[in-house]
């Protein structure tokens, strides 16, 4: 009789045991701190040293953003953040904002420096979800320079986004790969070409337009997928 109260005090112990480890992991799976959260870090700031980005005081990024380039698919989890850019390897601070990122989400943010030579942080929500045979593009207005807003068209005429304003994100479209697209400020006849080389099918992308003069659009291609 021993032997079997031993036996059936060690079953609930076990039991006991098996429930809290379940219960344990139900909480982990719904705790949306632990889900997927991915960043894109870019710097569109002309003449800026690279940039160290940190979130919560916690560096972030693996290397330095120069201008003109990405860090993407920065993992991370879901929550309120700190995010500040620094000059690489050092405490000065170019930018700061507080962002609050959902969970299974994808955020791009963006130093961009604002007309009237401050610089601020801007986030847009990614569209990760490619479509088969097309390439998937948008386009966001960081030229502080230009003196009036952006328009894109393809080279047969056809109207993609017209007057972007600054700081603005158009939303995806769908284009067929190889697709030539022509951009101009409006009310300027200088165009930037973007060779349809830049889009693929199954590809996602992210065209951010800024400028060296008032009236001629430069543009760079983030890759998002």
């Amino acid at each position: 009789m021993k032997t079997k109260t031993n036996n059936f005090i060690k079953g609930i112990a076990l039991a006991s045991a098996l429930v809290l480890s379940i219960s344990s992991c139900k909480k982990d799976d719904d705790n949306p701190s632990s889900s997927n959260v991915s960043l894109t870090l870019v710097n569109t700031v002309d003449g800026s040293a690279a940039q160290d980005v940190y979130l919560n005081d916690s560096k972030a990024s693996t290397s330095a953003v120069a201008y003109g380039s990405a860090t993407t698919n920065l993992s991370t989890t879901a929550g309120s953040k700190t995010v500040a850019f620094k000059n690489t390897g050092t405490s000065n601070v170019t930018a700061t904002a507080n962002v609050n990122v959902s969970a299974n989400s994808s955020t791009s943010l963006y130093l961009v420096k604002q007309a009237n030579g401050n610089y601020a942080i801007n986030t847009y929500a990614n569209d990760n979800t490619a479509v088969s045979g097309k390439a998937k593009v948008r386009f966001i207005n960081v030229a502080p320079l230009l003196t009036s807003t952006v328009n894109v068209t393809t080279s047969t005429g056809v109207a993609l986004i017209s007057a972007l304003t600054f700081t603005t994100a158009s939303a995806y479209q769908t284009v067929d790969a190889n697709t030539t697209l022509n951009v101009n400020m409006t009310g300027s006849l200088e165009v930037t070409t973007i060779a349809g080389s830049e889009l693929q099918a199954g590809k996602i992308y992210t065209v951010w337009f800024d400028s060296s003069t008032a009236t001629k659009v430069k543009y760079h291609v983030v890759v998002q997928n």
